[in-house]
């Protein structure tokens, strides 16, 4: 809906009512032949794909969020492999929500088809990821060029955008995976199985397990569970992909523990087939979890 010119002082624009034609501001018609504060207005139907970022930087959120609704349109676009003007965007409810819709007439169906597939956001991401020169290390890119989040269409944005800010998300999102509401229904109640059956004593195994189910990963099938070729009980099991995950705290730091753990977890691989995890308390969980993220997809 077109309210009117923003420099203009009145809501709308002027009609003709006799002649169907625009009238400028300065009309000198009959007021019983000049219909005012008319509205155009253009309807249309397609997909949209409503985004709420939860955790963003409060002192800089207008920055992140811009370059989020950058970068991931523009990511879009190349994964699917769109042209500009196929793919719009805009920051809905003061900012902090961002809308993309399917611009072209028609449109071709990509919104939905990033529902569907769960890995979507992992391919988006690396293109994320690409487009923003991470992994160009001769880039000259400071902050935000045309190759990576500046356009003629957001620059009014360009203040704003800054390829930095949104690294920790795209790199987050690159492990990622959609869930429907249904499936969350039934993911939720699966968490809440494992965290259960987790051993209490363990602060590290629930917050290895709750950090699994906040970053979206695929869960465990079955926590403590033993396995008796190995004479073992993995923290966590993944069955499909053979892996199996141990969370080691401070109890595994002595010598005789660690040459257990050896011989448990090598009879675990060579014997059983499975491919062996172990994540530490003294290091970085996010950089372990995208590891294990890699070997369960």
């Amino acid at each position: 809906m077109n309210r009117g010119l923003r420099k203009a002082k009145e809501r709308g624009f002027k009609l003709d009512v006799t002649t169907g034609e625009w009238v400028g501001t300065n009309s000198d018609l009959a007021p019983e032949n000049l219909q005012s504060e008319v509205y155009p207005m253009v309807r249309d139907t397609c997909n949209v794909l409503l985004i709420e970022p939860t955790d963003f930087p409060e002192d800089d959120a207008a920055s992140y969020l811009a370059s989020l609704q950058a970068v991931l349109e523009r990511a879009i676009q190349v994964v699917y492999k769109l042209e500009e003007d196929e793919l719009a965007s805009e920051r809905l409810g003061n900012g902090k929500t961002l809308l993309f819709w399917e611009a072209a007439e028609g449109g071709v169906g990509v919104l939905s088809q990033i529902l569907e597939d769960s890995k979507a956001f992992q391919r988006i991401a690396q293109a994320g990821l690409e487009l923003c020169h991470f992994s160009d290390q001769d880039s000259h890119c400071t902050q935000a060029c045309y190759q990576c989040l500046l356009s003629y269409r957001n620059q009014f944005d360009h203040p704003l955008l800054d390829r930095a800010i949104i690294k920790p998300i795209l790199d987050q999102l690159e492990s990622s995976f959609i869930t429907l509401e249904k499936e969350a229904g039934e993911r939720e109640k699966h968490y809440q199985q494992l965290w259960e059956q987790t051993d209490p004593n363990s602060e590290l195994e629930r917050k290895v397990l709750k950090a699994i189910y906040e970053r979206g990963m695929k869960l465990p099938d079955s926590t403590q569970i033993l396995i008796p070729e190995a004479k073992c009980k993995p923290d966590f099991i993944y069955k499909a992909s053979k892996v199996a995950v141990f969370c080691d705290g401070s109890v595994h730091d002595t010598k005789e523990q660690q040459k257990q753990d050896q011989i448990q977890r090598e009879y675990l691989h060579f014997t059983c087939g499975y491919q062996v995890v172990s994540i530490g308390y003294n290091q970085d969980l996010s950089e372990q979890l995208t590891y294990l993220a890699g070997l369960i997809s």
